[in-house]
């Protein structure tokens, strides 16, 4: 359970804003916080209390902020008595519409840097206060190893619902050796601790008074972090219309009671079975078609320039995409890892590749180019949240002429030596300096290899081992070469982030 470890109330302003950021960074650094989720605690604090004060028509004139810990979480809560925040849920959907509204945008960008993020309603609470909840995981004095193994034994998490208490203590015996009980005896407490634990199961009585159990599953429906759960109906019932339209709902499994506890085990365990297959099952579909239509891809000639094109996705999706129009290439690293952030990468990067191509088909220079993309990423509210690196390449009669947002120096290769082409410019949006572009002219001996900072980060230089190989490589055709480097990077003890190169060699033979 959540220990309240600092509490402060005030009127929320821009002033007050500031105010209690710097007490949350008192309290978060005496324990021992790191620096960067600190500042995540910040920024969420501030975008929350900005959009009291600047959004709802009944502005909030009292704010209470409550610093929480548990033994495997850490968060903030804010209760406030202004209007209730409409459509929550869809605001934070990671796969619904990214809106474009300022306060929409910066409840999706809080959704993205914390593990939970739920609001509760006025209506739904019986102290008539809005609670919105930020949580981040974290555990104390404890190694990331022994943190997995904890993970992978702790009970599943049941919420019980009945108005009869005698039931929910039969139930609660019946289950404890097991599995981890929470208890509620009405719908809209179980609501609020059903967003606040999300319960691995819930069971629920189907006709209590103040609600029955079909309506706080309608209610749920609407909500992505808890909609799937699984539900289970308990009942004593014998109301045939009353059944009827509680089973009427897609619920897991129904019992009757008396509850004999044989059976319940049973079912409990075939329901939480089923569950988990369906959601390895969901997520290895999106996995597959999230990476799939993620893979770069390129022909082996581009003009009068051999192509040699190698990528590894560590995990589901992948950040990096490559874009191929007429005679101009863009490769892109949008920020983020493992199939919960290619949800928003995955729709970002056709929103962004939609852009690119509607720039490139007017044959803009590759330094027109990123200025452009920068004018967008500095004014479109879906973008502005979002960091990204870009290079482009033009190819013409001269060379190649490259312009680059942060992207990590492109090398020209041969036997002899592994040259850093042009330097990173700014990321995208965050600078009004203008983008210049480099003309690369490669040599008979010479290779051009573009890559993702998952092959080597923007800000180090290739180790000799690197070097080697990359030299090595200048001796192989071009595909063969690739399948050298690409095995160098398979034979790392580790590999993080999506990793994407391309190998760009000159036809000579071509010109005649």
């Amino acid at each position: 359970m959540e220990k309240i470890i600092a509490s402060w109330q005030f009127e929320p302003s821009l002033e007050n804003a500031a105010v209690y950021r710097k007490s949350l960074n008192q309290q978060l650094t005496a324990r021992g916080i790191e620096l960067e989720l600190i500042e995540k605690f910040e920024l969420a604090l501030s975008e929350l209390v900005v959009n009291l004060c600047r959004y709802p028509l009944q502005k909030a004139t009292n704010v209470q902020l409550h610093l929480v810990q548990s033994a495997q979480t850490i968060g903030i809560e804010l209760y406030d008595n202004g209007a209730s925040f409409s459509d929550f849920s869809q605001h934070i959907d990671p796969q619904g519409t990214v809106s474009g509204a300022e306060s929409g945008m910066g409840l999706k960008l809080i959704q993205q840097l914390f593990d939970d993020v739920f609001y509760v309603p006025a209506c739904y609470r019986e102290d008539n206060l809005n609670l919105m909840v930020v949580n981040h995981q974290y555990q104390f004095n404890n190694s990331a190893a022994n943190n997995q193994q904890k993970k992978a034994t702790l009970p599943k998490n049941i919420l019980i619902i009945d108005d009869d208490p005698v039931y929910l203590a039969v139930i609660k015996a019946y289950l404890t050796p097991e599995y981890k009980i929470d208890c509620a005896d009405n719908i809209t407490s179980a609501f609020e601790r059903l967003l606040r634990y999300k319960p691995d199961l819930v069971i629920c009585d189907i006709n209590m008074p103040g609600g029955s159990g079909a309506e706080l599953f309608d209610k749920i429906q609407h909500i992505p972090s808890v909609s799937s759960v699984a539900f289970i109906y308990l009942t004593g019932c014998t109301d045939q219309n009353i059944l009827r339209s509680a089973l009427a709902r897609p619920i897991d499994n129904i019992i009757t009671k008396p509850v004999e506890r044989g059976q319940l085990i049973a079912l409990i365990k075939q329901t939480l079975l089923r569950r988990e297959y369906l959601k390895q099952q969901l997520e290895k579909e999106f996995s597959q078609r999230a990476t799939l239509g993620l893979a770069p891809k390129l022909p082996r000639k581009i003009g009068n320039y051999h192509c040699a094109l190698r990528y590894c996705v560590p995990s589901a999706g992948g950040g990096d995409f490559v874009l191929l129009h007429a005679s101009q290439l863009v490769m892109a690293d949008l920020m983020g890892h493992g199939l919960q952030a290619k949800h928003f990468v995955y729709a970002l990067a056709g929103y962004l590749r939609g852009l690119c191509s509607a720039l490139a088909s007017n044959e803009m220079a590759a330094a027109a180019l990123l200025n452009c993309l920068s004018d967008s990423f500095n004014s479109d509210p879906v973008l502005r949240e979002t960091l990204a690196t870009i290079a482009v390449l033009n190819f013409n009669s001269q060379g190649i002429a490259i312009a680059n947002a942060g992207h990590p120096t492109p090398f020209i290769i041969s036997e002899q030596h592994v040259k850093k082409t042009v330097e990173g410019g700014a990321l995208l949006g965050i600078s009004a300096l203008e983008y210049q572009e480099t003309l690369v002219v490669l040599a008979a001996s010479e290779r051009l290899l573009v890559f993702s900072d998952g092959y080597l980060d923007a800000a180090q230089d290739p180790s000799a081992a690197l070097l080697k190989v990359l030299k090595q490589s200048a001796l192989l055709p071009i595909q063969q070469a690739a399948d050298l480097l690409y095995q160098e990077v398979l034979d790392r003890p580790t590999l993080s982030d999506d990793c994407t190169f391309i190998l760009l060699e000159k036809s000579f033979t071509d010109l005649g």
